[in-house]
């Protein structure tokens, strides 16, 4: 029987998608398969497949161990890690706020998880202080009354998990905005939606740092694709199911010019973009099925420093909030 190069290949490229690090080994593996044709050698396809697998996994292991974090990457995992220990503030409650890091010139980092939008008065801020790997998490309504669902004028995990499922039925949802603006707006503390004079000169600096970012790449795109990617499985442990549901929004080439080129903090970077849903079919919007949501679904998007690889900023949002 004669191998199926065709589908050999494409399962080939599925194990070893993005974790090429010996990629001249991957294409004598390659050769050698073209090359068996006869029966006799599918032993050796077999040895050779197992090779090729277990080559996969080295490198994938050898590309996570050696991802580098830049020390607000390294504070913000810290601080989600705690907030979901010690707050109870999960991954997905993060698409209820925005997160800002700053260096402290003690080494401290100053880590805030801040309400996004009308939720900013009910959720609050809170604020995470990494160093030497530990955290200190304060609220800003710390010693507050959460009771009562959404009529405390201080939300936190209860209010969290209930504003989540919510967001799986839009009428809800907005119900709990609109709460929550209503709290806001008691106290005084309405979002101000004040505009300032746009900046003219914007649109050309932005052309320019994007530029400027892609002319100090000194590491091929594919490699800053696989390490956006492997940043994402490792941080949010990712899974089978998961990581074969994630499709790659961000597109490389010379075609794209600069598109995806970015200055964060000063540092150049190339702007890696996945997104991840369960599989929801026309049929099944037809139907008026509801999409049924998963865990970690979502936007992941990683910022890859061009010249030496280090993850300098990442952010996820599950879509759920519409508000994150």
């Amino acid at each position: 029987m004669k191998t199926n190069n065709s589908s050999l290949r494409d399962a080939m490229d599925r194990r070893l998608s993005f974790l090429d690090s010996l990629p001249s080994c991957r294409g004598a593996v390659m050769e050698r398969i073209k090359r068996e044709e006869k029966p006799v050698m599918k032993k050796k396809i077999s040895v050779i497949i197992a090779f090729a697998v277990l080559l996969a996994a080295l490198s994938a292991a050898a590309l996570a161990a050696s991802l580098l974090f830049s020390p607000r990457v390294n504070a913000a995992r810290i601080a989600e890690r705690a907030m979901a220990e010690e707050r109870g503030v999960t991954t997905e409650m993060m698409t209820f706020f925005g997160r800002e890091e700053e260096e402290q010139p003690d080494g401290t980092v100053r880590v805030t998880f801040s309400g996004a939008g009308d939720l900013n008065y009910v959720l609050g801020t809170y604020t995470v202080l990494v160093k030497d790997g530990k955290a200190e998490i304060l609220w800003s309504h710390d010693g507050k009354d959460t009771s009562g669902g959404y009529e405390a004028e201080a939300w936190g995990k209860d209010q969290l998990t209930e504003m989540l499922s919510d967001c799986l039925d839009a009428r809800r949802k907005q119900a709990f905005l609109r709460r929550a603006a209503a709290i806001a707006e008691a106290h005084g503390a309405s979002e101000d939606v004040s505009s300032s004079e746009p900046d003219e000169t914007w649109p050309e600096r932005l052309e320019a740092d994007k530029t400027a970012a892609m002319e100090a790449r000194r590491l091929p795109e594919e490699d800053l694709v696989a390490i956006g990617r492997e940043f994402i499985i490792t941080n949010y442990s990712l899974g089978e199911a998961e990581i074969s549901l994630m499709e790659l929004y961000t597109v490389c080439g010379e075609s794209e010019g600069n598109s995806w080129y970015v200055m964060v903090n000063g540092k150049p970077c190339l702007k890696v973009e996945y997104l991840l849903y369960a599989p929801y079919t026309a049929l099944q919007a037809i139907n008026g099925e509801p999409r049924s949501h998963m865990d970690k679904e979502g936007y992941y998007i990683v910022y890859v420093n061009v010249t030496d690889g280090t993850v300098e900023e990442y952010v996820h949002d599950s879509g759920l909030g519409g508000e994150g």
